[in-house]
């Protein structure tokens, strides 16, 4: 069973080094011989077993002659774990792609974290998107954010209290960007500009994190539910006719071409800030800029 094991290394290792290639040309004969239900001819099942038992030796004589006894039924152990081990770790890739996270919307603990860095990120060259504070600042945020994504709604806290304490000194432009993993996300960016429309964003932006698994699960009918609490007259039409879908659109694309990769990502005065932490990275950015008499 190792010669699957081997073919999966041997395959990756010849593909940066030429020495691996004959290897990998042997794993592929054993295991499709193995498939077939044949013996193994090249000997490299052999060569595993003696290699594997030779290093287990160095370590502890009775648990060699123990796998020496069992090494079939040992072989095919490590080779359902090494194959679910790399089930999960891809899993773990494409959770990362979609939701920045390993864990997909749940969040927590990432070995993928790392991979994620700001400094590759492009400063958005517009101000489109949803204005506040003093437009005239030397400091300017802007935030990229999906109204269904989770980490995006845990930074809403922060964003909220920087609106209240620097709302004099600091521009902030926040801009949509839906993930399309996130159910009725680009609906959800077309409610709040419909609201935002009848000069009621904020309120509605506030229902919106506020439930928003609600909103996620139930669509049209809980967004039409939320303007009619807030007297949104316009509301259903702007929101039928998509009369907004052109602004959502240019801030996603703006986003993509800064590299968006997740939400919330903030820039402050072009510094980028990614993830759960980010509106407190801004924060204290703005901070710093602010004793520096940038405002």
């Amino acid at each position: 069973m190792l010669c699957f094991v081997a073919l999966f290394v041997f395959g990756a290792l010849s593909v940066f080094s030429a020495k691996y290639r004959p290897l990998a040309a042997r794993a592929f004969d054993c295991a499709a011989r193995k498939i077939t239900l044949r013996p193994c001819q090249t000997g490299l099942d052999d060569e595993i077993r003696a290699a594997s038992i030779a290093g287990i030796m160095r370590i502890s004589p009775p648990a060699a002659a123990f796998a020496n006894r069992h090494f079939e039924a040992l072989s095919v152990i490590f080779t359902l774990i090494f194959f679910a081990s790399m089930i999960v770790a891809l899993q773990g890739i494409a959770n990362f792609a979609v939701y920045g996270n390993c864990n997909g919307p749940e969040g927590g603990f990432c070995i993928y974290s790392g991979l994620q860095n700001p400094a590759f990120l492009k400063t958005p060259k517009t101000s489109e998107g949803i204005v506040a504070g003093n437009l005239s600042s030397g400091i300017t945020v802007v935030e990229f954010g999906c109204y269904i994504c989770p980490y995006t709604k845990e930074a809403e806290e922060g964003v909220q209290r920087l609106l209240e304490n620097y709302a004099s000194r600091v521009a902030f432009v926040y801009k949509p960007f839906p993930l399309a993993a996130h159910k009725n996300s680009f609906e959800a960016a077309i409610a709040a500009s419909c609201a935002g429309e009848e000069g009621k964003y904020w309120e509605y932006r506030k229902m919106l994190f506020a439930n928003q698994s609600w909103f996620a699960q139930e669509g049209e009918r809980a967004f039409k539910q939320a303007a009619r609490k807030l007297n949104l007259t316009g509301f259903d039409r702007c929101y039928d006719e998509r009369l907004v879908e052109n602004k959502i659109n240019a801030t996603l694309q703006e986003g993509k071409e800064c590299g968006i990769y997740g939400t919330p990502t903030f820039f402050v005065n072009g510094k980028a800030f990614v993830g759960q932490r980010a509106a407190e990275e801004a924060e204290a950015e703005i901070r710093r800029l602010l004793a520096e008499g940038r405002a």
